[in-house]
């Protein structure tokens, strides 16, 4: 948790799940939905996914993380964003992380690389990435600037970023939809049709994923954890939470 909130926050999906899941496992909510309910007071238009799954993990009877690996078998976006210089379509590449390390990328030479047009209706790359564990999927535009074949340079421009832990992904899930509002990183918003989602096929493998580390939910108990510690005072109390003046005492404030 420290880590996380000494690294850059992305502001939206990610931020919101570790801030909703901080007030369930501090038993200020025993269920994500009033915990998502008060972020959106605080910061409003945030879209979650799939915040009933991954913020369950911290409520009072929480869904406890499957440890099977999955693939990735295709990425696919709809229609087709408009991102080269025409304005009618992009050329794509997929770069995907388990934890810390690019495990797959699907980028080439520019010249080898497809360029999809708005006529073909979609784009579809396909995958084949084995993951375990908190997994990003990324997909970039990949251009030319202006220069002669030996001159030129590439540069990149992020279409949509994907976050998710394969743990909290229902076992028997073959089909991950995202919405637009639901992706990260989508910071142009002209350069996307209307209705624009992107789906993941994935496959949950049979056999857990043996590792040498014991998860941190095995051993772990939240139930003498305080939900005072949210706040300064009573005064802070959120209208939504009026049982938590009957728990404990409040902190001292620090002068």
């Amino acid at each position: 948790l420290l880590r996380w909130l000494l690294s850059d926050l992305d502001g939206r999906a990610a931020s919101a799940v570790l801030v909703s899941a901080m007030f369930c496992f501090c038993h200020l909510f025993s269920n994500p939905g009033p915990a998502v309910q008060l972020l959106n007071t605080k910061r409003p238009g945030i879209v979650l996914w799939p915040v009933s799954q991954e913020v369950e993990y911290s409520a009072d009877k929480p869904i406890i993380p499957h440890c099977k690996p999955l693939t990735i078998k295709s990425v696919t976006l709809s229609p087709v964003p408009c991102f080269n210089k025409q304005r009618n379509g992009c050329r794509p590449f997929c770069d995907i992380l388990s934890g810390e390390t690019r495990i797959l990328t699907t980028s080439q030479e520019y010249e080898r690389m497809k360029e999809y047009r708005v006529q073909e209706g979609k784009v579809l790359i396909p995958l084949g990435a084995t993951v375990h564990g908190d997994v990003v999927v990324s997909v970039y535009h990949m251009r030319s600037t202006i220069g002669g074949r030996l001159q030129a340079k590439m540069t990149n421009t992020q279409i949509f970023q994907i976050q998710f832990h394969t743990g909290f992904i229902a076992l028997g899930t073959t089909t991950l939809k995202f919405t637009k509002p639901e992706l990260d990183a989508c910071d142009s918003p002209d350069k996307y049709p209307q209705l624009f989602h992107v789906i993941l096929e994935i496959e949950i493998q049979s056999t857990d994923r043996q590792t040498e580390l014991t998860p941190p939910w095995e051993n772990f108990t939240t139930k003498d954890i305080n939900p005072t510690i949210l706040f300064s005072s009573h005064q802070d109390v959120p209208p939504m939470a009026p049982g938590i003046c009957s728990v404990g005492t409040w902190p001292r404030r620090q002068s």
